[in-house]
């Protein structure tokens, strides 16, 4: 008979878990609701201004980690630390990170997850910089939505410590929505050699849901997925996931990582393939959409100039 198996050390487990849950979540109740927005970047020089004043206002602090950018990257962060001294907080990784998709699981399993290269170990060390209580995972492609600043408003005045968002893909025209030649998960998993591909490759138009702001304590990420980093977070743990989690409803952000001159540096050869080869026109982008991109000046009018 296993411990579940008998109803008093199954009650006795339930209860020590609400018990755990309980402490975690008063202590957490203690720590002021600041935020430091995370931001990962390499030869983001297209969008990185405009990622980081779209979400400037709503964070108390955004930390930018170079990891080797060779374009205008550098010179778009000292502008951006220029103009937001007191906010922008800057930094360096010197280490080159495999790309995703195969390339990362294959290091993930030989060096045990381990490897200064894996961008789990990375983003734990960006992690490891931030000095609020709470931490959103940004992108220098990625452009905040009036929906996640009214999300976080109303995450601010909640008890709930995790937000869970996606993102709307915007296609390389800059008008419409990416979205998917093929919805077959298998024959896109069969096309490359990873065990496992991204969850919205097969629908392409919107990012797969993932939890971006998450506490700092005892936060870290790992390679549970295998072919990319993930959070790992004691505030994550699904017996919680009820009480702990709040979604930003619709899109949280529009991001634009098809939109740039190199979309797919960041993929493994095999992968960028498959994604690239899946990618065709989706849906008109909405008008607030369309009128968000226009005004960081980074419309469908800009990427035809």
């Amino acid at each position: 008979m296993s411990a579940t198996d008998n109803p008093t050390t199954a009650a006795s487990i339930s209860a020590g878990v609400r018990l755990r849950g309980a402490v975690l979540h008063a202590a957490l109740r203690l720590q002021p609701r600041r935020v430091s927005a995370m931001l990962r970047v390499r030869n983001e020089e297209e969008f990185l201004a405009a990622a980081v004043r779209s979400i400037i206002d709503s964070v108390d602090e955004v930390v930018l980690v170079d990891n080797g950018s060779t374009d205008a990257t550098p010179k778009v962060i000292a502008a951006l630390r220029a103009e937001f001294p007191d906010r922008v907080v800057v930094y360096g990784y010197p280490y080159e990170i495999a790309r995703v998709g195969s390339e990362t699981a294959a290091l993930a399993q030989s060096s045990a997850g381990r490897s200064r290269h894996l961008s789990g170990v990375y983003y734990t060390w960006c992690l490891r910089r931030c000095r609020q209580p709470y931490v959103l995972k940004w992108d220098a492609d990625m452009i905040a939505t009036p929906a996640l600043q009214r999300a976080l408003a109303t995450w601010r005045r909640s008890h709930r410590p995790v937000l869970i968002m996606q993102g709307a893909n915007v296609h390389p025209d800059r008008r419409h929505l990416a979205a998917a030649r093929c919805s077959d998960h298998r024959a896109l998993l069969a096309q490359q050699r990873c065990p496992s591909v991204p969850a919205w490759i097969t629908t392409m138009a919107y990012d797969y849901p993932e939890p971006r702001l998450i506490p700092r304590w005892r936060a870290r990420y790992g390679h549970a997925a295998v072919f990319t980093q993930s959070p790992v977070s004691p505030f994550l743990d699904p017996r919680f996931a009820p009480a702990w989690r709040e979604r930003v409803p619709g899109a949280a952000f529009l991001h634009l990582k098809f939109c740039k001159r190199e979309p797919y540096a960041n993929y493994s050869d095999d992968l960028a393939r498959v994604i690239a080869g899946n990618l065709t026109v989706g849906e008109l982008l909405d008008g607030e959409s369309q009128q968000l991109l226009a005004q960081w000046g980074i419309g469908a009018a800009a990427a035809c100039a």
